[in-house]
């Protein structure tokens, strides 16, 4: 019988080198069932963003940023986000720097054409382009088919040269919908990692993954608190 491999307990540091790992033109897919297992997402990219002065872009669909944001500020951390270039999709709520808006388009490819329009107004040669609240926007497609189309336009960022692109999805709330886009994402994505809890630490399961670093242990441990220290 194969012996299991135990999991490990891992730092910061070690998470920093992942994300460096990540090429640009790269699809990564983060499958969040912890508690507030994106809300420390949100603030280790924002960390490796300033330590390593790598822009950090948020694309906020509708206001997902600002409740994320909160409930950090009510759990003690406050991440600075007012410097953090924002791409605002609906929604009405800003936090950071708000530098495009895109009103909801039902179709999908009107959508893409406006987000690539404000995508390109940026300056940066290149930059992280963090996704928040991709579950939202699927709710309201009309339709298998208008979801797929949505797919197949994320699968276009695939190659881009500026951009390293990180969706944050909420598993839970995507599995519940008449169809659940989680096998294509994962299909399309050049690497998948799911978040989950245990005990008071977060588990990093590697499900697809590039990296050359810790991706062979199958999946890691790491605490909040953690990120945090390594931050400060």
């Amino acid at each position: 019988m194969m012996e299991l491999k135990k999991p490990v307990l891992t730092t910061a540091e070690d998470l920093e080198k992942l994300i460096e790992n990540i090429k640009t033109g790269g699809l990564t897919i983060v499958e969040n069932s912890s508690v507030f297992g994106t809300e420390f997402t949100l603030y280790f990219f924002k960390a490796f963003s300033e330590k390593n002065g790598i822009p950090l872009v948020i694309e906020d669909i509708f206001d997902t940023l600002p409740v994320y944001a909160t409930h950090l500020k009510l759990m003690g951390f406050s991440p600075g986000m007012k410097d953090v270039n924002v791409i605002k999709v609906g929604g009405s709520q800003e936090v950071g720097n708000v530098v495009g808006r895109i009103e909801f388009e039902e179709d999908p490819n009107v959508y893409q054409r406006k987000l690539e329009r404000e995508l390109e107004k940026l300056s940066y040669e290149r930059y992280i382009h963090l996704v928040l609240g991709l579950e939202r926007l699927l709710v309201f497609q009309k339709g298998i088919y208008n979801t797929y189309t949505l797919l197949n336009l994320i699968r276009r960022k695939l190659g881009s040269r500026r951009s390293k692109n990180v969706y944050i999805i909420e598993r839970p709330v995507v599995e519940k919908l008449k169809f659940n886009p989680l096998p294509f994402l994962e299909d399309i994505a050049t690497s998948v990692v799911q978040l989950s809890d245990e005990e008071e630490l977060v588990k990093i399961r590697f499900r697809k993954s590039p990296f050359t670093l810790l991706a062979h242990k199958g999946h890691i441990l790491i605490s909040p608190r953690e990120i945090v220290r390594w931050w400060e």
